[in-house]
């Protein structure tokens, strides 16, 4: 008999089936939305099986179809993976992330044919989903720090957007769990019970699809991520450097430009990237980003106290700044106050 859970469930195959094809033959195809429609199949393939246990349709196929939610989080790790890395292509090391599922796989083929004991198939589905899910996240405060190293231009929407995706996948999954535990839904047959189950799916699907179409996100294109590895860069060296990059930056105010990136700069300071950085690092006490932003509130401070015809706006785009959020944040961790707490001090 079918319910309203029922039409839930369909919904979101049917949903599944057009995002899948939708972003597979979409002219615009990055490595990381075809990652994502792996994703989008391994969920379409998971429902599948709920829907055939549900109404106990009797198929070898039901186990078999169960196996495919142990790509469910790797597919989306490797999502994340694609845009904070900014892969292009799966790496030899991908196939690693297949061994649960092959593994289990296997065991339910075997089933098939002979008496095993059963697995805890719920504890290892759940275990998977929270360690790739810290995983993930580890990887994202990693990609944080690394921009801030490298860009002046702090508003990214990759690391928003990958936060989303993350914990909007471990909300949906475990949203149901709470409210069990909490006895939000006392008969565990209930319909409500699964519309709880795959609502939060629903929804989370069609955020994720919606994103990837409409505001596909910019991923900054970072160096490699050895840090000063086998740096030969003496001290007296350090200071020439230093020397050069001051006054490049006072001759040129070249951190006028929203978009100054570590490479911009190494390419009209004439310092190669790898010592900029590890002088800004070391010698500086900064991360590149703290060091231009530093170096354009100073600018928006003298632009505030010898121009007031310039409004606030005007003087934030014309330091360098491309939002009033990060001018405002950048303002008030150099100066220690608001740009008009400070503008009104020199009144």
């Amino acid at each position: 008999m079918f319910d309203f859970a029922d039409i839930i469930t369909f919904t979101s195959v049917f949903e599944l089936i057009f995002f899948i094809v939708f972003i597979s033959f979409k002219s615009f195809k990055p490595y990381f939305n075809k990652v994502l429609a792996l994703f989008f199949l391994t969920q379409m393939l998971g429902i599948l099986f709920w829907i055939i246990k549900k109404h106990q349709i009797n198929t070898p196929l039901t186990q078999i179809l169960s196996a495919f939610s142990l790509l469910w989080a790797p597919s989306l790790f490797l999502y994340a993976e694609a845009l904070t890395k900014k892969k292009e292509k799966p790496s030899k090391l991908d196939i690693l992330h297949t061994i649960p599922f092959l593994t289990v796989l296997l065991y339910f083929s075997a089933q098939l044919f002979c008496q095993l004991p059963k697995i805890q198939f719920g504890i290892l589905l759940n275990t998977q989903v929270i360690v790739y899910n810290i995983v993930g996240i580890i990887i994202l405060i990693r990609y944080h720090y690394r921009v801030k190293e490298n860009f002046s231009n702090d508003e990214s929407k990759t690391r928003k957007w990958v936060a989303v995706a993350l914990i909007g996948y471990m909300v949906a999954c475990f949203t149901p769990s709470v409210l069990s535990l909490l006895n939000v839904v006392p008969n565990p047959s209930s319909v409500l019970k699964n519309v709880i189950e795959f609502l939060p799916f629903l929804i989370f699907f069609n955020i994720l699809f919606v994103n990837a179409v409409e505001n596909p996100v910019v991923v900054h294109e970072l160096p490699n991520e050895e840090r000063y590895k086998g740096s030969n860069l003496s001290d007296n060296l350090a200071q020439e450097y230093l020397k050069k990059l001051d006054h490049t930056v006072e001759k040129e105010k070249c951190y006028l430009e929203p978009e100054l990136s570590l490479g911009n700069l190494s390419e009209i300071s004439g310092i190669p990237s790898r010592y900029l950085s590890q002088i800004i690092n070391q010698y500086k006490g900064k991360t590149f980003y703290d060091y231009i932003n530093g170096l354009r509130v100073k600018h928006a401070c003298n632009l505030l106290i010898t121009d007031e015809r310039k409004t606030v706006l005007e003087i934030l785009y014309e330091s360098g700044f491309n939002s009033k959020t990060s001018f405002n944040t950048s303002f008030k961790k150099h100066t220690g106050q608001s740009p008009s707490e400070y503008k009104a001090s020199f009144k």
